[in-house]
């Protein structure tokens, strides 16, 4: 019901326009009554819309402040979560460092690591030369900081060649290779890594003029690899092979690459190495021992040696899957020659063999082999003078009778065995070439006529022709040299531009003599 005055009042005010009947005096109480209620209900409602007013803008004040208490909340919290990140990749960095990215994930997920074998794994030491000579002469801060250039750039070119740093103590940088990952490679790319350590070290001699010099030494063998559990945990190698290695490091030069014959079995075809013989080491006896000078110039991208080409890798994979012992045969095939020719010959000897094996490789490279087919040159190259030992004349048939017998004991197979004793057989003077690998071994074996080093050779063969019978008289030889070089033609492309020009250098000499 709406309260009497109220209408009135409106009604008064012309709001409403409409008459109201007056109120008897029994009406007046409840009347009233009415207004009071009316008149408490807007008070209170009055109060409630001031009230929450208030409440709203309190309440407002209040969600603004929340949110932003949660933004600078949610800002930290990013920001730590930045900074635990920063330092995550850190300790992951720093992991790394200490071990290989298998040992971190199985360290991880395990907590601990159990150590492995691996049955072929190459060490490396490296050790700067007379370093307590040096130390008296610098000071500690100056020691340490050129330690770290030296250890930074080595560090640098493991990771580059896969290999990993086990740890350096005092002037000592140690390494491994194919550990945790296992590849045909590792021993490779561990003779990469030593080369381009030693060429680190000379550029840095000649900008800093510290003439440092550092013993590299490498062997390949069985190694137990892995974490021990111990309050200072860290990724370590044990096993002979690592007393091997570093022994080979002690016998080494300044400035050179050492390694054992282990090493050297897995990387002589595609490095330029000089043999040591066997070296007696401290506590381990004798080993056979071998300087890498170089990766073989036609497989280096550098003039260096030091950096290999596509051609090395090609060459690197093709032959990844040999089996056949071409080094202890040639050891024992060379040792057959000194041991077994007859006095009187000269030129054909083991030098003339080895000469030949070089010349085939060289030309066969040029011809774009790289296949096994070059050791299997190499290999009709050693035994192809082996029949000089029976006799002079027809030794062509009794070198590959040699061949035939001797190989099988050094794990070659029938095919091989047969493609080699053709090639032998080739270098007859008489026989024209049927293939491009006899074309290669018949200019191999000639390959001194356009070379610098021909008239040296020639005397050598000169002096066998005269004791044996061949020519009775220098002048004979002379005049027959002529004739025969004036007559001979190369077949290889590589032959014909490469030694060509010093061929007609060398008739000249040849003609001198005959007029001397």
């Amino acid at each position: 019901m709406i309260p009497y005055s109220l209408i009135a009042n409106l009604s008064m005010m012309g709001e409403w326009n409409f008459s109201v009947p007056l109120l008897s005096q029994s009406n007046f109480f409840g009347v009233w009554f009415w207004q009071l209620i009316s008149v408490s209900l807007a008070i209170g409602i009055g109060f409630i819309f001031l009230f929450g007013k208030k409440q709203r803008k309190n309440m407002r004040e209040f969600m603004e402040r929340r949110t932003e208490t949660i933004l600078d909340q949610k800002t930290k919290i990013e920001e730590q979560n930045s900074l635990l990140e920063v330092e995550h990749k850190k300790s992951d960095e720093l992991l790394q460092d200490i071990f290989p990215k298998k040992i971190i994930k199985i360290l991880k997920n395990k907590g601990s690591l159990t150590p492995d074998y691996y049955k072929e794994a190459t060490i490396l030491f490296a050790d700067v030369v007379s370093f307590s000579k040096i130390t008296p002469n610098i000071g500690a801060e100056e020691l340490v900081d050129k330690l770290t250039i030296y250890f930074r750039a080595f560090d640098k070119i493991i990771t580059e060649n896969k290999m990993i740093l086990i740890k350096t103590i005092g002037d000592c940088y140690f390494a491994v290779g194919g550990v945790p990952k296992k590849s045909f490679k590792s021993p490779i790319l561990s003779v990469l890594s030593s080369l381009q350590m030693q060429e680190a070290v000379s550029m840095i001699n000649y900008i800093d003029e510290s003439g440092w010099k550092i013993r590299i030494g490498l062997n390949t063998g069985e190694i137990v690899a892995g974490v021990l559990d111990t309050k200072r945990p860290m990724f370590d190698v044990w096993g002979s092979s690592v007393n091997v290695a570093s022994r080979v490091q002690e016998s080494g030069f300044p400035g050179k690459v050492n390694i054992s014959e282990a090493t050297y079995l897995k990387i002589y075809p595609y490095f330029d190495c000089e043999e040591r013989g066997e070296i007696n080491t401290k506590n381990v006896g004798n080993i056979p021992m071998y300087f890498v000078d170089r990766i073989k110039p036609e497989l280096s991208a550098n003039a260096e040696g030091t950096e290999p080409n596509k051609i090395f890798w090609q060459y690197a994979n093709n032959l990844k899957s040999i089996k056949q012992d071409y080094v202890r045969m040639t050891r024992d095939v060379i040792k057959l020659l000194k041991d077994k020719l007859p006095e009187g010959i000269f030129y054909h000897t083991e030098n003339h063999a080895l000469n030949i094996m070089n010349a085939v490789e060289f030309i066969g490279f040029g011809e774009e082999i790289y296949t096994e087919d070059i050791l299997l040159l190499k290999t009709a190259a050693l035994f192809h003078d082996v029949g000089f030992i029976e006799k002079y004349y027809d030794n062509e048939i009794i070198g590959a009778k040699y061949a035939r017998e001797m190989m099988p004991n050094y794990g070659f197979n029938m095919d091989q065995i047969n493609k080699v004793e053709a090639l032998i057989l080739a270098t007859d003077i008489n026989r024209e070439p049927k293939n491009l690998l006899e074309e290669i071994i018949k200019d191999a074996d000639l390959d001194y006529l356009g070379r610098g080093d021909f008239k040296d050779i020639s005397e050598k063969l000169k002096k066998e022709y005269l004791i044996n019978g061949i020519v009775s008289s220098e002048k004979e030889f002379h005049e027959k040299q002529v004739s025969f070089l004036k007559t001979h033609m190369f077949y290889t492309d590589t032959a014909k531009t490469s030694r060509i020009e010093k061929k007609k250098e060398n008739i000249k000499i040849a003609e001198m003599l005959n007029n001397s």
